[in-house]
């Protein structure tokens, strides 16, 4: 009986976020989740924490959380907004775009030995995880 697909992809999944964390904390001293969240706020500029929170599909308690830890670190800073009192514009510091750059660098060139061991071509895979993605999205988007 040959492996559900969806199942094998969960599978690889679980086990890419594992090792992905695994070298982030210990390279660089960052969980993974950590570090997509920095990834998601230098994609995002200076946001509230609302539309920071809608990004990455957390809860705003989660995302306040989470920036308590980041600003401690030094990663990002958070201001009131000067339009309104009670929002806080967040934005990436330096130091946390850095950590952006030296995982991405690490992240890349373990998925890039990884393709050269699994002798897989990584254009071709690259493709058709983007067409796999923007038929989820669609998807997605028709049944709303």
């Amino acid at each position: 009986m040959d492996t559900p697909l969806a199942y094998l992809l969960g599978k690889l999944m679980f086990e890419l976020d594992r090792a992905a964390d695994q070298l982030l904390q210990t390279q660089i001293g960052i969980s993974y989740r950590r570090f997509l969240f920095l990834t998601v706020l230098g994609h995002c500029g200076t946001v509230t924490q609302h539309e920071l929170a809608v990004a990455l599909g957390y809860s705003d308690p989660a995302v306040s959380t989470m920036l308590v830890e980041l600003a401690k670190d030094g990663y990002i800073q958070t201001t009131k907004s000067p339009e309104h009192a009670r929002k806080r514009l967040v934005a990436i510091t330096p130091k946390g775009n850095e950590v952006i750059a030296q995982g991405r660098h690490l992240l890349d060139s373990r998925f890039d030995e990884l393709m050269l061991i699994a002798d897989i071509d990584a254009h071709h895979y690259r493709e058709l995880t983007e067409r796999l993605h923007q038929a989820l999205i669609a998807k997605m988007k028709k049944e709303k």
